[in-house]
């Protein structure tokens, strides 16, 4: 793969997004700490998957905040100057058109935290407000390999990702969780080795960081993707890129979160 071809194979992941004001359907349990929450409703009759890793912002606003209705991107940016949400960025897991239905998993970080303690209390029925879908990680046709590395807060991307790889592509994955009962089912055509590594109240990203230093890379160029705490990302793509040669433009490795600082950010 050339640098050119991947920048070309991103731009075609996009497709805009907008405001969708939806309904929970269900709440479900993946795993102990991790909930698959289903949105619906006719908002997302006309809603175009960009696929892979796309996300959307969560938008969160203080109870006595009264929202006009339709409530579009112009509403939200209208009620700035007396009313700003505040936004968690969460992954499409799964999209039925056909239902018009969505999936997002959310991991639970404590019902004391905003999006993870709206997770853990929120019942079918009720409203959620988010924008998306954000441009997504284009596959590139030409990649030899593929390695894909998180934690749980990249899990779900990782699954669409091995969901869209071609059969028989040869892909290594390294997902590091809490323990043993966050593994979950990841299902891929792809010609898949997959390793967990279980925290057991190691630091978040030890694991992840050793065990992807350890990877012996195959001959021919592939591509690496990951998601996981800042200071691991970056550490990674030094390694990656500055220690192994390998090309920046084939690397995608993302601070899904900051060791130290709230999840949550300002629109």
């Amino acid at each position: 793969m050339s640098g050119a071809s991947t920048g070309e194979h991103r731009e075609q992941g996009r497709r805009p997004g907008r405001m969708r004001v939806t309904t929970v359907r269900q709440v479900r349990r993946v795993t102990p700490q991790m909930v698959r929450i289903t949105f619906g409703g006719e908002e997302l009759a006309d809603f175009q998957s960009n696929g892979t890793d796309q996300h959307v912002a969560m938008y969160f606003y203080e109870p006595h905040v009264v929202l006009p209705r339709p409530f579009t991107g112009e509403a939200a940016k209208a009620l700035l100057p007396t009313a700003k949400p505040r936004l968690r960025r969460y992954t499409i897991r799964a999209h039925r058109p056909e239902l018009a239905e969505v999936d997002m998993d959310f991991v639970l970080h404590g019902e004391d935290q905003l999006a993870s303690g709206w997770a853990e209390r929120v019942k079918p029925g009720e409203e959620a407000i988010w924008f998306g879908p954000s441009p997504a990680y284009v596959l590139a046709p030409d990649a030899q390999w593929t390695v894909l590395l998180g934690d749980e807060t990249a899990l779900p991307a990782i699954a669409v990702l091995l969901e869209e790889l071609p059969p028989g592509h040869r892909v290594f994955v390294l997902v590091e969780v809490a323990d043993s009962a966050e593994e979950q089912p990841l299902p891929t055509d792809a010609d898949a080795r997959i390793t967990w590594l279980h925290r057991d109240g190691a630091p978040a990203g030890t694991l992840l960081h050793r065990h992807a230093t350890e990877l012996s890379l195959p001959a021919g160029r592939g591509r690496i993707w990951g998601g996981a705490e800042r200071g691991t990302m970056r550490a990674l793509r030094r390694h990656f890129v500055d220690g192994l040669g390998v090309d920046r433009a084939d690397t995608h490795l993302t601070a899904y979160w900051t060791a130290g600082e709230t999840q949550d950010s300002e629109v």
